[in-house]
């Protein structure tokens, strides 16, 4: 029998989450419908392989779901995890999935030194590349042969994610306990894919149409993991509200389940015009908003939200017994409240909490486009390690020190990761 092994690379994000591989669980299930053998190495996990004898084709996946908005510049950690791969199964055609070998396919099949790379959304991606890769075509190092793979459909016809391949109840965030906030269990789903919004610096995996699954599709993932142990829940869809009738129809249908804590991530003009009640009625607990800097709107980044909007979706979760979570960016282009340190008082006086984390120029978003070239002596970075360096670049020539607002923010004691450890030693 033919086995496919996924392999989910290390990831210094996880100091604070460990969120389920949803996308690895997808593409899972979809190749055991194929009659493939499929295992799960995720070496956040363990360093330990799985006891896999042979493996045919290993997955690796360069930033699951939850970090494809976001995902990080440095490949150190998934090379790593590639010569592993080659050390514990030398035989293996070995594919990179994930929006690394999206956005830059040669350097990245070339500096992780794998076989293959495929492009799409890593779970289509995956399935769709394995299944090139075992057709016995002749096939090249990028896969497709052009373009992206399509997304994959996810219908009544399609077998639920496989998740008694991993352990649900190891993967972690934000939850309750006792109205505190702490770090604990915590499932994951994928409503609704794709953002219809335009900032500039966010990476859109799904691209910006809607595509939302059936209403009983989510509803029985969610029943899924609530079998393997599960109570609490993060949805990624990145607007939660904002496709309103499928929410509607999520919410209520939560809310007859019961049982179920769950948190999401919005936008303040989605949740001021919104029924959060029912939000709450249906198990929400929490709700991020990216939230980014009271001057925002004054960054030129696409997100024209003004600080009076975002405090009062904040005020609005509030009242409805929903904890608000602000997401903040330091160092958009001129942002006043960086440049005078405004952030930090502002991060401060909010009434719930916020999670951190510094601006990257990322292949794939508008904001990379207009200034990757400028931060590499006029020309378009060729490899992941010239990537990097426009981040750097763009941060030395900041007008402020980031490391100095970061030092300060991270000392507060409504930053989400001292929240959740304060907890933890009690």
């Amino acid at each position: 029998m033919t086995t496919v092994t996924f392999v989910v690379a290390d990831d210094e994000f996880e100091r604070d989450f460990l969120q389920l591989p949803l996308d690895v669980a997808n593409a899972a299930a979809l190749l055991r419908q194929d009659g493939i053998r499929v295992a799960v190495w995720d070496r956040r996990l363990s360093p330990v392989a799985p006891g896999v004898d042979a493996v045919d084709v290993a997955v690796v996946v360069t930033a699951i779901a939850d970090r494809a908005q976001c995902y990080p510049l440095d490949l150190h950690p998934v090379r790593t995890a590639v010569e592993q791969v080659r050390r514990t199964w030398p035989g293996a055609t070995v594919l990179a999935v994930g929006p690394h070998a999206t956005q830059l396919p040669a350097a990245t099949r070339r500096e992780l030194g794998v076989d293959h790379v495929a492009r799409g959304e890593a779970d289509a991606a995956a399935v769709h590349g394995v299944r090139d890769l075992l057709s016995g075509r002749p096939v090249l190092g990028e896969l497709p042969l052009s373009g992206t793979y399509p997304p994959l459909v996810f219908d009544d016809a399609a077998p639920l994610p496989a998740y008694d391949l991993l352990d649900l109840t190891s993967y972690t965030a934000e939850t309750f306990s006792g109205g505190r906030v702490r770090r604990g269990p915590c499932g994951m789903a994928l409503g609704v894919r794709g953002c219809t919004y335009g900032c500039t610096f966010c990476h859109l995996p799904f691209g910006t149409r809607m595509r939302p699954q059936a209403v009983g599709r989510t509803l029985a993932e969610i029943d899924a993991m609530r079998e393997r142990g599960v109570d609490s829940l993060f949805f990624l869809d990145y607007v939660f509200g904002l496709h309103p009738s499928f929410y509607k129809d999520l919410c209520t249908g939560l809310a007859a389940r019961g049982g179920i804590a769950w948190s999401g991530q919005s936008r303040a003009e989605v949740v001021l015009r919104q029924d959060v009640d029912l939000w709450a009625a249906a198990g929400c607990n929490g709700m991020w908003l990216g939230a980014e800097s009271p001057t925002v709107a004054e960054t030129g980044v696409g997100k024209r939200v003004p600080a009076e909007k975002i405090d009062a979706a904040i005020r609005r979760l509030s009242t409805a017994g929903i904890t608000p979570f602000a997401f903040i960016l330091l160092g958009l282009p001129g942002d006043p409240a960086c440049l005078s340190g405004e952030v930090v008082d502002w991060a401060a006086s909010l009434p719930g909490y916020f999670g951190l984390n510094q601006l990257f120029l990322r292949p794939g978003t508008p904001l990379y486009d207009e200034l990757a070239a400028d931060y590499n002596d006029g020309a378009e970075p060729a490899t992941w390690a010239e990537v990097e360096a426009v981040t750097r670049r763009y941060r030395e020539r900041y007008p402020v020190s980031l490391d100095d607002l970061w030092d300060r923010l991270v000392r507060l004691p409504n930053y989400i990761g001292n929240a959740m450890a304060a907890v933890a030693e009690r």
